[in-house]
């Protein structure tokens, strides 16, 4: 019969003690039983402590079986301890941490070597074992130096634990690993330290000295080597790489893993999401700007690549969002595992009880609450692109003196009084609704969920003047508030501490909890588990931002086993802005989907299953269904707006690497240049090309304006000829979408229609050379599809106008 290893501890044995630079405050007795469970430990200490009051059982199912199936005891457990400096106390006592008796049972359980921090042995998940099949099986076929394959996974996928067994199953043995945000730093070492599957592994990163990196990497043993993009484009007086850094130029690596990549392939999540106190990820958005092609009418295009002069046999690129690198034809269909949040609840909720325990259940799942904000919100109305709203101007601060202020602290404190469900928002709570709405700290719904929360604001001024006016305030004076903002606060993984130690300070306090205020630390990187609620109190515009932070709150948390976290909310106060976000997401979320039969609708429909969306207003409170969403997202859109719309800039991309593609592929540029507005199409995107490239190396060589002013108004005048003929072309698409049986609804319905005949009457260029454009970046799939759906909804809307106006006979 199995034995089983045990480990507790109780308010009796609190002693502190002391080895080498180690310190602990209280012994572990470790012993065995034949029954897992805490019936042994019941039968122990159950009459001195009834209920197991003041007992903190560590764990107590650890199985005692070696890897060839024979059993060990207990005293193998504690011969492995005082072997490596561990002091018996006392009979079955020991001064030890619970990392070294669970890395003491694990070095018998996988016959591994004694390591403190190796304590984890659990398996891959499936969809981490069909990404690594989908990965290593697209790797061993494109062996070529230029493979690249993307995960398209979700925060809490487990990208570094999955990126290290795909490095086994490769027979990996020299690998970089570079990122947009060195706050990830911890978990891929952690990761790697931790799992009793990487015991041959070795890390490396700044911390360690170059010297002895350098003959890490040359032991025979296998290695992961981290780094920061700064690492890799630094270059000293000389022009070459810093000395530290050279050896990244030299290796010839196996492979380049690019984590957080929606950083670096969009510029408008890397603007709106990283810490401006912290220099790395400061001179990240600088480096976007300066790589900026400024001469674009819309977003940056022309992305750094991280790994320039790198030599590798392959890259895996790593993102939870990673749009705009997708729809920009950055990747085909074999190339791209993705694994979402509908895929992960959807799993939770599938999971068959005949296979055990069930390893989703820890994940929550989202639930996202939108409230009007009220009369004070009409005072700064205007015609933007969210109906006017903007929770950056509501909650807009400077600092006075010493000490920072909110432009309007009156609204403030409205929004304060809304929170809770004051009624000093009267245009908003009505008495006697039917529907009684529920207030983030007002229903008990939420008590749990706002104990620990994340307030995510616009800058650090907003952060410290919304901690003076919460330390101020009866109410909220009870939490700790805690500012992960500005200069005090430190920089990426460091961050982290003081936050978690706020929130030990409010547990051992008896305060309600903590309420932690962010303009972008801990935003990415870095979890904290207690989190369970998100309040959106900055306007966002890129999907990838917004929902990063939302997942933030998905983290799980779990204490001595028991799952603390069983639903993270997001509190959102600009429902327009949201519900805008999320109709995005799902246009995404489509666009990205093998399937071509998904549409905005069908992902939402799912969606919103699994993280349903109520709307607060009036006092009434409703769970919102597709059309709804859909209402929000789209409505107030007339002829006008549509039209501009489907004249937008953002349609198209037009920057040097989409001109390369279209460039060569020969069968496309001679059908286009058989149409009368496309006749210099081949110049003009030559020069595009040519003048991006000596764009590129002026602004590398540190050239001023003048030096870049030439080459930026050639590209400036050759993409706006380009797009006004492009914009022809997607003039003739409504119309040919208009003449056609089928309701488009994503721009792929458009691309693989059989009725080619009728494309070609309609818009003068064949339906493959169209999806060609879509392929290779020119068109912009997800914007396009945008644009078709809004279409689509005035279509609609227009019909069941016409249709309500006529008289009844």
């Amino acid at each position: 019969m199995t034995n089983y290893i045990y480990a507790y501890t109780h308010t009796g044995k609190s002693t502190k003690w002391r080895r080498g630079d180690l310190r602990g405050a209280f012994e572990i007795k470790v012993g065995e039983t034949r029954n897992p469970g805490i019936e042994r430990v019941r039968q122990q200490v159950g009459t001195a402590f009834p209920g197991l009051h003041g007992v903190d059982i560590l764990f107590h199912s650890e199985k005692a079986q070696r890897p060839d199936g024979s059993d060990f005891s207990d005293r193998d457990v504690h011969g492995v301890l005082t072997s490596h400096g561990v002091v018996k106390t006392g009979g079955e006592w020991f001064a030890a941490t619970q990392h070294e008796v669970l890395a003491a049972i694990r070095s018998l359980q996988h016959g591994i070597g004694f390591e403190p921090t190796r304590v984890h042995d659990f398996a891959m998940r499936p969809e981490q074992m069909r990404a690594v099949d989908a990965t290593a099986a697209f790797f061993e076929s494109h062996d070529d130096g230029a493979a690249k394959y993307l995960w398209n996974a979700k925060m809490r996928f487990g990208k570094t634990f999955t990126t290290y067994q795909l490095a086994k199953r490769m027979g990996w043995t020299k690998m970089l690993i570079l990122t947009y945000k060195p706050a990830v730093r911890s978990a891929w070492r952690d990761d790697l330290l931790s799992h009793v599957d990487f015991v041959d592994w070795q890390y490396v990163d700044a911390s360690i000295p170059s010297t002895m990196a350098d003959s890490m990497l040359e032991n025979g043993r296998p290695t992961a080597w981290f780094a920061s993009f700064q690492d890799v484009i630094g270059r000293g007086p000389d022009g070459q790489p810093k000395e530290k850094n050279q050896t990244l130029h030299l290796v010839d690596w196996d492979c380049i893993v690019i984590d957080e990549f929606h950083f670096g392939a969009s510029t408008a999540a890397a603007r709106e999401i990283y810490d401006p106190q912290d220099r790395a990820e400061l001179a990240l958005a600088q480096l976007l700007e300066k790589a900026a092609d400024e001469s674009s009418d819309t977003e940056a295009d022309v992305v750094p690549d991280l790994d320039v002069g790198l030599k590798t046999r392959c890259h895996l690129h790593l993102s939870g969002t990673p749009f705009r690198a997708i729809t920009n034809g950055d990747y085909d269909d074999s190339q791209v595992f993705t694994w979402t949040y509908i895929d992960e609840q959807r799993a939770k909720t599938s999971w068959p009880p005949a296979k055990g325990a069930n390893p989703y259940d820890e994940l929550p799942p989202l639930e996202m609450y939108t409230y009007a904000m009220g009369a004070a919100a009409d005072n700064f109305a205007d015609d933007g692109e969210f109906a006017g709203f903007d929770l950056n101007t509501y909650f807009k601060a400077k600092k006075i003196g010493e000490a920072y202020e909110f432009d309007k602290p009156d609204n403030v404190l409205a929004f304060l009084d809304l929170i809770r469900g004051k009624k000093s928002l009267p245009s908003r709570i009505v008495d006697g609704a039917d529907n009684d709405a529920e207030f983030p700290y007002e229903s008990a719904r939420f008590t749990d969920a706002v104990r620990h929360s994340v307030w995510f604001m616009q800058d650090v001024a907003s952060c410290e003047a919304m901690a003076t006016i919460l330390r101020a305030d009866p109410f909220f004076s009870s939490f700790e508030i805690y500012v992960a903002a500005g200069t005090k606060a430190k920089i990426g993984a460091a961050a982290l501490e003081p936050a978690r130690e706020a929130i030990r300070r409010a547990d051992e306090t008896a305060k309600s909890g903590s309420i932690t205020l962010s303009c972008g630390k801990l935003m990415t990187g870095v979890t904290v588990p207690e989190w369970a609620s998100i309040f959106m109190l900055r306007s966002l515009k890129a999907p990838e931002s917004y929902f990063q932070a939302a997942f933030r709150v998905q983290s799980p948390w779990k204490v001595d086993g028991q799952i603390k976290k069983h639903v993270a909310y997001v509190f959102e106060f600009d429902p327009n802005r949201a519900l805008s976000l999320v109709a995005l997401y799902g246009t995404e979320l489509a666009n990205n989907s093998p399937d071509r039969k998904e549409t905005q609708a069908s992902v939402l429909g799912e969606l919103i299953n699994f993280l349903p969306i109520f709307a607060v207003d009036g006092g009434r409170m409703e769970r919102l269904d597709v059309t709804a969403i859909l209402d929000w997202a789209h409505g107030g859109i007339g002829a006008n707006s549509l039209a501009r719309r489907w004249r937008s800039v953002d349609l198209y991309n037009l920057n040097g690497v989409t001109m390369d593609r279209l460039l060569n592929d020969a069968d496309l540029i001679a059908e286009l240049e058989q149409i009368e507005d496309f006749r210099s199409i081949r110049e003009e995107a030559e020069r595009i090309v040519t003048a991006s490239k000596k764009l590129g190396t002026v602004k590398r060589e540190g050239g001023g304006a003048a030096e870049q002013r030439k080459p930026k108004k050639e590209i400036a005048e050759k993409r706006k000829n380009i797009r006004e003929k492009l914009k022809k072309v997607s003039a003739k698409v409504l119309i040919f979408m208009y003449l056609t049986d089928f309701r488009e609804e994503r721009l792929a319905h458009v691309i693989e229609s059989l009725d080619t005949d009728l494309f070609v009457r309609s818009t003068g260029l064949s339906l493959e050379s169209y999806r060609k454009l879509t392929e290779i970046g020119v068109i912009d799939v997800g914007n396009m599809t945008d644009a078709i759906q809004k279409f689509r909804y005035f279509e609609k809307k227009s019909i069941e106008a016409m249709v309500d106006s006529q008289p009844v006979t």
